[in-house]
């Protein structure tokens, strides 16, 4: 009898110890990976993100690494999976809002970009994504608003443009209009480097 309560403490103890203890391995291999990707290194990065989510397969910013290494790669759909992956197991996490904005409106997902735009504009109109700076707000509202023109929402599109570029004008309900906020959006598209 006091073998059996031994070995079910001792078997309570271990998975205690490896659920908590792979959390943190999980931890220590997500930094890792945001270490390279900060570097340029996505093959490493990738492989460290890969490995924190073996560790421990809810830790939301290893699916959030996952996401922007596929993006930076144009695996669009791997991307996403991931970015939806880690707002799964944490809603808040506004990195993979923004990549997920950007993700979704290349593969023409369009009211699922505007979505995730809009939770990253809400929650902070000053973005910067926190592993590489040169993408920012602007990157996600241009990403809005071509995902809204190309639904046809051109006020919503000339819309975010003005919050990039306040003097720029155009009438959102004829056609050279629509013409001229599509060219603009691209043109801030090419300065923003997107």
């Amino acid at each position: 009898m006091k073998k059996n309560k031994f070995t079910v403490l001792f078997s309570v103890t271990l998975f205690a110890l490896l659920l908590f203890g792979c959390s943190e391995w999980a931890v220590d291999s997500t930094n890792q990976g945001w270490t390279h990707f900060e570097a340029g290194d996505l093959d490493s990065a990738e492989y460290y993100f890969n490995d924190a989510t073996l560790w421990d397969m809810t830790y939301a910013d290893a699916y959030n690494g996952l996401g922007w290494c596929y993006l930076l790669n144009d695996d669009l759909a791997t991307s996403l999976s991931n970015f939806e992956s880690a707002l799964a197991y944490d809603f808040s996490l506004t990195d993979a809002s923004a990549g997920a904005t950007l993700a979704a409106t290349e593969l023409g997902s369009h009211n699922d970009a505007i979505s995730y735009a809009d939770r990253v504009i809400d929650e902070n109109s000053a973005y910067v994504f926190s592993h590489l700076s040169s993408v920012s707000i602007e990157d996600i509202r241009l990403a809005k608003a071509k995902s809204a023109a190309a639904l046809g929402d051109f006020e919503e599109a000339l819309s975010e443009v003005q919050e990039i570029e306040p003097s720029f004008s155009a009438d959102p309900l004829t056609s050279e209009g629509q013409a001229a906020i599509l060219a603009k959006i691209e043109e801030l598209i090419s300065s923003y480097g997107g």
